[in-house]
């Protein structure tokens, strides 16, 4: 699944450059009137906003895989639905950007300001015999830097801001206070919000024993945000910070305070097809020792772990004291012992960044997950090895290959051949720094300068 969201685009010479565009159903794509992500699925992060008057709330998805932002209306009861027929603030438009979309007008309740502004916004009601139909209500709020990965005939939505004067940079940050929630800042970063976070969840941790430090922060905070009772509905979250959550986890409460901007981090130009957040990261450390340099990386937090090349894989995990491959059909995931969980690095710009180490969050205490935050559970109850959170991935082989010899499962071997290797989505060789990195470290995204700050925290 993680896999499939990179494999509905394909690269294509533009001009000068070589750009990211979503597939065609000819190319293994979507129906035509479809649009790529998919909402409300277990596992993913999304925010929360209202729209119209009276103000309905509706859950954000983030997609950093596409550029289009858009609200869905179906007929299922899946998801959180807005409906234009109880909202008078609703202004109706006789444009199309899309097949199944308009492009009305409504009051957007955002949460990073003190005021409500009204912004034009792609509403989608698919067709009839559509399978989108049968998908569940939001809206999708894609954060891609580039243009040509828009479906949807729409303005960016920082750009939107930028215009109306509620942001002054076309910049986002993203930080991943624990599994289950963490802050999108718009419009800025979120430095001062890490060092609050890193404080206050040291001083959780060592108050007592991890079972303890459990039912004392459950107490102490009350209910989960689900439930609407939390220090985070009275906390003082500044202008453009956005709560975020995850899907199926449960959040126990945090402060943010006001970001800085450049202050404290190490930047890295984009690279690549032009269309996702892709840089270089230039080594990779086990032990203190680096066991792989220059590898061409892809940022996104809706990964659920860190997706690496087949060669890149197994050169880590020789690195790693005991580790091995499963079996097949899992021989893609590596064990580890879990009482001895490598000292990981991602360097970026000279920088080395602390990946998935130590215990910051109290889900990471060692009496819930073993083998710390590079772990994904043990291999089985009792087992004292765990399985490893870099994953071998073979994205772009396959695709690659049918696309240079004109053959593919769509039988559609002459479009295939006419663009040659570039019908494959460009992923061979490539990582996928997925949402474990950013427990522990915060990314920044400037859309106009094309590049990406990380920040240890």
């Amino acid at each position: 699944m993680a896999e499939a969201r990179f494999n509905l685009t394909r690269r294509e010479v533009k001009g000068n450059k070589l750009v990211r565009k979503a597939k065609s159903r000819a190319l293994g794509g979507k129906d035509d009137d479809e649009l790529m992500g998919q909402m409300a699925l277990n596992g993913t992060w999304f925010a929360r906003l209202a729209i119209g008057e009276p103000p309905q709330a509706i859950d954000l998805d983030l997609n950093m895989l596409t550029s289009d932002f858009y609200v869905r209306h179906t007929t299922s009861h899946a998801g959180t639905r807005y409906d234009d027929l109880f909202s008078k603030s609703f202004a109706k438009s006789n444009q199309h950007p899309y097949r199944s979309c308009t492009l009305p007008t409504d009051v957007f309740h955002l949460p990073t300001i003190d005021k409500s502004i009204p912004l034009p916004f792609a509403y989608c009601r698919p067709l009839k015999g559509s399978q989108d139909t049968l998908q569940a209500s939001g809206s999708m709020l894609g954060l891609a830097p580039s243009k040509n990965l828009r479906q949807i005939d729409t303005t960016f939505l920082l750009h939107q801001l930028l215009k109306e004067r509620v942001i002054e940079r076309p910049i986002f940050s993203l930080m991943l206070v624990s599994g289950n929630e963490g802050v999108l800042s718009i419009g800025g970063t979120g430095a001062q919000a890490t060092e609050m976070v890193s404080k206050q969840t040291a001083e959780q941790l060592d108050r007592a024993g991890a079972q303890e430090k459990i039912n004392a922060f459950t107490a102490e905070n009350g209910k989960t945000l689900e439930g609407g009772t939390n220090s985070l509905d009275k906390a003082n979250i500044p202008e453009e910070k956005i709560i975020l959550h995850k899907r199926g986890g449960e959040a126990h409460g945090f402060k943010a305070k006001r970001a800085d901007w450049k202050e404290g981090w190490t930047w890295s130009k984009v690279q690549g097809a032009e269309g996702w957040w892709q840089t270089l990261m230039q080594g990779v450390w086990v032990g203190g020792s680096r066991v792989l340099q220059n590898q061409a990386a892809v940022i996104d937090i809706n990964t659920p772990f860190v997706l690496a090349p087949p060669l890149a894989v197994k050169t880590f995990y020789a690195a790693v004291a005991g580790s091995r491959p499963l079996d097949p059909p899992y021989s893609n995931f590596y064990i580890f012992p879990c009482m001895n969980p490598p000292s990981i690095e991602f360097e970026f710009q000279g920088t080395r960044f602390p990946a998935m180490q130590g215990g910051r969050g109290m889900e990471y205490a060692s009496a819930i997950i073993p083998g710390g935050k590079f772990s994904l559970g043990r291999l089985k109850h009792g087992s004292g090895y765990c399985v490893g959170a870099i994953v071998e991935t073979g994205m772009g082989l396959k695709e690659e290959k049918e696309g240079m010899t004109g053959g593919s499962k769509q039988g559609i071997g002459s479009a295939a051949a006419s663009v040659g290797s570039l019908a494959g989505n460009g992923m061979r060789d490539v990582w996928v720094i997925g949402e474990r990195f950013f427990r522990g470290v915060s990314g920044v995204f400037d859309v106009q300068e094309k590049r990406i700050g990380f920040r240890a925290y």
